[in-house]
């Protein structure tokens, strides 16, 4: 990284914890429009990075523009005859004029303008105008919305930083205003890792990684900028990351000092609903269920992470761990996302335990006011000793008089104050988290150094492979095909679409991507017309929804047409098919678990990736992955390396942390350098007491504000 002139200081200091109403230019409306947008501090300004860069640094000649090309251009702006023009608006205008560059003239135009920003444009004046190239109604080439810089009062910018911002704060402004606090911040306040941590790693200060991202200089490679692969980008991830890896090892501590209840070596009710399983536990179950064994009999608290793809057993796990608590004479609850998986955990458990005499229940929204009471009453004084159920666990009315061990299902879809909720009705149970997301078994020792992890890496010998193959769009017919094929063979197919949201259905049609309800009418009219189709999207009531997903089930639908709802769905046996549209749209570890849907019966399954004709070879390459590979972990390491674990780290999901700059890491090995060099500080004498971690500490508090105190359960 080419080093950035490092402006004087001519003495004052911002606070990094300053409040954006209290900086030069920001009043209250813009204040409110920032802090929309997560930028609460001095510091969130700077840690905002540009999301794009206009290259300044070539300059073009007249005759050389081209339409649709975008342009930079030097010379003398003239205001045109047209002048001020009016516009409809109240108080905008659309503003023409000529930049001369030499002997030729081109036309600039601002369109709806605000007129106190028209009366800015330097008229008169030697300027740099950049902007987009494109031909008006009389053909005549002109530059539209251009941005300017006047030649004769600073410096020309080489690469110029665009940010996302609201409307209410221009780009000028936010611009000017970072590179005043960059200049006025207090450089130890910036930065996580303590400075001899940092000299030892020969890392640059982190005050000038952000210099260098927000005022690049002429010499910086524009398309490490654009894509976040500077030393710069990976600088501010590493800082990151060190402080995620050292709170999440202090959790660790805290967690592993707590006293726990130590399970009874008694085996004598896990060991029976075992015996009873129609089917033998595969290697990585027994190893799995040994792992969880010597957790529960030493006396602290389990917080133990299964990681296991759809359809791996990690049900049958989370049953006989229950019944080691109950057996144990403790209480067990098991906690999953949707009603339909909460019952389908419960029936796995009245089929597989139903001789054992264990008294269980389900609770859900879904339960009946009167069963409800009695479940609450018979759950506080003990006399269930497991129980199935959604958020409803988690309510104020609910109390569990002895509970030893909480399970939480899909975990990722609960926020951390939910999974403390459930912790909170027994504060010394041991935790088992399940995920079927695939991740990579290097990146989840990293990632969730605050947990044990444990890997279901090997699949139940009755899982039948799932043939994945990509089709064209235009050959759509194709697709109506197999999935009418699979019907006809007793089968049952998903028709899986991108995400929309509440309100954006009509304008997601218009972009030209699809949607549930177009596709529904699309096979509805055409060669399926015959068959049962149900729809499932969220902005379907939930007791809807659960009706919809339970017609799919008991076969009075054939077809459904989904978002990715369906991804943390339930065991339907009878489906084949899983068709995907768009499915350039998603990542690979999505869109294998969306495949781990089918294939779960001795009926012959297949997934069908619906991609664009034109699709980037880029993208065709990424979606090549899945045809050939069905090992969930070897498809997140391909995710991984080709998209970085980004989706992993910086979801701003319910209960995650808002990480920033985690989605520029490319590789594990530097998530893997931030755990070590947070192990170095905390082994160091005064660990994480001692000034020299003051800013290691600063980090921790703001992280902990985003709810990372509760990160010992995951």
């Amino acid at each position: 990284m080419t080093a950035v002139s490092r402006p004087s200081n001519p003495g004052t200091s911002v606070s990094p914890e300053s409040p954006v109403e209290s900086l030069a230019g920001i009043g209250p409306r813009r204040a409110a429009a920032l802090k929309s947008r997560g930028i609460v501090t001095a510091l969130d300004c700077v840690f905002h990075l540009p999301f794009r860069y206009e290259d300044w640094r070539s300059l073009c000649e007249p005759r050389a523009l081209e339409p649709g090309m975008t342009a930079t251009l030097a010379g003398t702006l003239r205001r045109s005859s047209e002048g001020m023009m009016p516009r409809v608006g109240y108080g905008r205008r659309m503003v023409t004029g000529r930049l001369l560059v030499g002997n030729e003239a081109v036309r600039l135009v601002w369109f709806n303008l605000p007129t106190y920003l028209a009366r800015l444009i330097p008229f008169g004046r030697t300027a740099i105008v950049h902007g987009k190239v494109s031909a008006a109604p009389d053909e005549e080439l002109q530059i539209v919305n251009p941005a300017f810089h006047v030649a004769d009062s600073s410096p020309a910018p080489a690469l110029r930083p665009v940010y996302g911002l609201p409307s209410a704060v221009g780009q000028r402004l936010f611009s000017e205003l970072v590179r005043k606090l960059l200049r006025d911040l207090d450089p130890k306040a910036v930065e996580a890792i303590p400075r001899a941590l940092r000299r030892a790693a020969g890392l640059f200060e982190t005050i000038e990684a952000l210099r260098y991202l927000h005022c690049p200089p002429a010499s910086a490679d524009l398309s490490e900028l654009c894509e976040a692969r500077s030393e710069a980008h990976h600088l501010l991830a590493l800082e990151e990351l060190f402080a995620f890896e050292l709170a999440m090892q202090l959790d660790r501590r805290r967690a592993q000092a707590k006293p726990g209840f130590a399970f009874s070596p008694s085996s004598s009710l896990s060991s029976a609903l075992l015996a009873s399983l129609p089917f033998s536990l595969t290697g990585a179950q027994q190893r799995v269920i040994r792992e969880i064994d010597a957790d529960v009999t030493v006396g602290r608290p389990m917080n133990r992470l299964l990681v296991g793809d759809v359809g791996s057993g990690k049900t049958v796990v989370a049953l006989w761990a229950a019944m080691r608590a109950v057996e144990s004479g403790r209480q067990a609850a098991v906690m999953a996302p949707t009603e339909l998986l909460a019952e389908q955990h419960h029936r796995a458990f009245q089929k597989y335990g139903a001789g054992l005499g264990v008294p269980c229940a389900l609770l859900t929204s879904g339960v009946g006011a009167a069963a409800r009471a009695q479940c609450l009453r018979d759950l506080a004084r003990g006399r269930i000793s497991l129980v199935f159920g959604t958020h409803a666990l988690i309510q104020r009315s609910v109390a569990i008089a002895n509970l030893g061990l909480a399970v939480i299902d899909e975990q990722h879809r609960f926020g951390v104050f939910d999974r403390a909720r459930l912790k909170a009705l027994g504060p010394n149970a041991h935790m088992l988290l399940m995920t079927a997301t695939p991740i990579p078994r290097s990146l989840a020792l990293v990632l969730f150094a605050n947990l044990d992890v444990s890997f279901l890496d090997e699949m139940p010998p009755a899982r039948w492979h799932v043939a994945t193959r990509m089709v064209a769009e235009s050959d759509f017919e194709t697709v109506e095909r197999l999935a009418r094929d699979k019907v006809r063979d007793g089968g049952r197919a998903y028709f899986v679409l991108p995400a929309i949201g509440e309100d954006e259905e009509t304008a997601d049609e218009r972009a030209g991507m699809p949607t549930v309800a177009a596709m529904a009418r699309r096979l509805a009219r055409g060669a399926l017309g015959d068959l049962k189709i149900g729809v499932l999207h969220g902005r379907m009531a939930g007791a809807q929804r659960q009706a919809m997903m339970r017609n799919f089930r008991e076969g009075k639908l054939d077809v459904l047409v989904a978002t990715t709802m369906v991804e943390v769905g339930i065991d339907v046996p009878e489906a084949s098919a899983m068709v995907i549209i768009d499915a350039h749209r998603y990542g690979l570890a999505q869109l294998h678990q969306l495949r781990g849907r089918v294939g779960r019966s001795d009926l012959k399954a297949e997934c069908v990736l619906v991609v664009p004709e034109d699709l980037d070879p880029k993208a065709r390459a990424r979606l090549a992955v899945l045809l050939d590979c069905s090992d969930g972990a070897e498809v997140a390491r391909a995710d991984l390396e080709l998209r970085g674990p980004g989706d992993l780290l910086g979801s701003r999901q319910s209960g995650a942390l808002p990480l920033r700059f985690a989605r520029f890491v490319g590789s594990v090995e530097l998530i893997a350098k931030a755990r070590a060099m947070a192990e170095q500080l905390l082994a160091s004498p005064s660990g994480i007491r001692g000034p020299e971690a003051s800013g290691a500490r600063q980090a921790l508090k703001r992280m902990l504000r985003h709810g990372f105190g509760l990160a010992d359960v995951g």
